[in-house]
């Protein structure tokens, strides 16, 4: 005998639907019609999920304005229903009344009751879920496009940020100016101190380039000894770049003590500014290029400039501490 044998029906159907509205998975019964498909019942964890009303939706159609679920899929999971009476799982954005989207998934199985057919949907929850996935996959990309020694970005991030800051500066009708530097003297400090010793001079060198530039300026090692910064310009300002990356420069590359011994890492570096036929490979050659005259003059810290700030007349420029 099953032990519901002993329940009389009144009370058997009363405990199911108790426990079928205080349920804490959201549940919903639905007629099955698939384009004429209403509300029967649902219970309170699907109200809460929704943020609906039932004198809001009860006897309305699931597509009505404002259902909670409402995309193209529904006549899938519909004809998943006709021909094989239920589905597992199926991934569904479900609209809050607030409008928020709330990722959940809903299992769904048709039964028949007194010659009517009605489906019944489970619904889980799974913002919590995607959330820490999202978060997961944001903390992978940023490790994917951060330089670990440095935690400043990396080559990777640096050319992706190049070719979205190119277009906005042209679509802002702003200028933009490119400083590539290549370290003096780092690898004699590998070869005298030891590596350890040389980590700690990048860190150092990541913190000074920090707090020698603007927050909205894009800082990145792009290589073991080579660093850029991209720096937005106001047409306005355009001959104040020279000297903005010449003062950084002597703040960077001032003497670094390391376990007690003074180290001097200079750089030679090479400044450019966007021009308009540049595409983001050449406006980073010219950078290159004035980095390797910069690394010609024999100097601790040498900062070329070969720019055009006036309406494209070609000026020379250098800088030297």
């Amino acid at each position: 005998m099953d032990d519901t044998d002993l329940l009389p029906p009144d009370v058997l159907s009363s405990m199911l639907m108790r426990m079928f509205e205080f349920a804490p998975i959201a549940m919903a019964i639905t007629t099955s019609d698939t384009k004429t498909s209403s509300y029967a019942k649902v219970n309170d964890a699907y109200l809460k999920l929704t943020g609906l009303k039932w004198e809001d939706i009860s006897g309305k159609k699931l597509t009505s304005e404002g259902a909670a679920i409402d995309n193209p899929a529904r006549d899938r999971r519909h004809r998943m229903l006709a021909e094989d009476g239920a589905y597992v799982l199926e991934e569904v954005d479900i609209r809050h009344a607030d409008g928020t989207i709330i990722p959940t998934l809903i299992s769904a199985q048709r039964t028949i009751v007194g010659g009517v057919s009605f489906d019944v949907e489970v619904i889980m929850d799974v913002s919590a879920r995607v959330r820490h996935q999202r978060e997961i996959e944001l903390a992978l990309r940023a490790s994917a496009r951060t330089d670990a020694l440095s935690g400043l970005p990396n080559r990777a991030c640096f050319d992706e940020t190049l070719a979205e800051q190119i277009e906005t500066a042209r679509a802002a009708e702003k200028s933009m100016a490119l400083a590539f530097i290549d370290l003096n003297g780092f690898k004699a400090v590998n070869d005298r101190l030891g590596h350890g010793a040389g980590d700690e001079v990048i860190r150092t060198l990541a913190s000074r380039f920090r707090e020698s530039f603007r927050a909205n300026d894009f800082i990145a090692r792009i290589g073991g000894d080579e660093f850029v910064v991209l720096i937005e310009v106001d047409p306005v300002l355009i001959h104040d770049v020279r000297n903005t990356v010449t003062d950084a420069a002597e703040r960077i590359f001032k003497p670094i003590a390391i376990d007690g011994a003074i180290t001097e890492v200079g750089a030679a570096v090479g400044v450019a500014l966007l021009e308009p036929a540049d595409t983001a490979a050449s406006f980073v050659k010219r950078a290159d290029n004035y980095m390797y005259l910069a690394k010609q003059t024999g100097e601790r810290v040498a900062v070329i400039w070969l720019g055009n700030p006036d309406a494209q007349q070609t000026s020379a420029g250098r800088a030297v501490g």
